[in-house]
């Protein structure tokens, strides 16, 4: 027997790769969250957090959400369904329920400076930057609430992602594609440049 298929999470991380091309924040939760595992070295359904009520790879809550998944057809204890409502979380609210493992390069920066990259789902001090930037260049984030003029936020949400993206295209430098393909909806080295102009 080969020891990847004595793996039960074999091609785990791969997975995740491909479900969440677009957004890395999440890839880099489920490295976090379980280190691509959805299995115990027994094969059985890895379980955290309290009263071991977290499953698999994204350690999803199985009180709040085995009857939504499983209404959406998605069984959060295999491999697929913890990865496809996963997904379903992400695109409902970015990457907000797994706080303690987005990882923010920015959280640590001085506000003012944007020095990191940031993607959808992503939050820190560099986010409020970004948002001053975009709303002070004329790509207003909201024009009432948060993230207007003002009332700039730290997260990194859908309205940011698509100010920056309206930014983006009237510099030139991407309007089509994705985060990560051509780095559309991304904050990058080509648009941290461009907005420090």
């Amino acid at each position: 027997m080969s020891a990847q298929a004595a793996d039960p999470n074999a091609g785990i991380e791969a997975a995740v790769q491909a479900a969440f091309a677009e957004a890395p924040v999440m890839v880099a939760v489920a490295k976090c969250e379980s280190r691509y595992r959805q299995f115990s070295a027994e094969g059985v359904v890895l379980r955290g957090g309290t009263n071991k009520g977290y499953i698999g790879i994204f350690q999803i809550g199985e009180r709040l959400h085995l009857a939504p998944a499983a209404k959406l057809g998605m069984d959060i204890n295999t491999i697929e369904g913890n990865i496809a409502y996963a997904r379903h979380m992400y695109d409902a609210q970015g990457s907000v329920p797994w706080r303690e493992c987005v990882p923010s390069s920015a959280a640590g920066a001085a506000e003012g400076a944007l020095t990191a990259n940031l993607v959808l789902g992503m939050t820190g001090p560099q986010v409020r930057t970004l948002q001053k930037r975009l709303n002070e260049k004329g790509f207003t984030i909201a024009t009432s609430g948060p993230g207007s003029p003002g009332s700039e936020t730290m997260m990194f949400g859908a309205l940011t992602r698509e100010a920056l993206r309206r930014f983006q295209c009237a510099k030139g430098i991407a309007c089509e594609g994705s985060e990560a393909t051509t780095g559309y909806g991304r904050l990058g080295p080509k648009t941290r440049a461009a907005l420090s102009l």
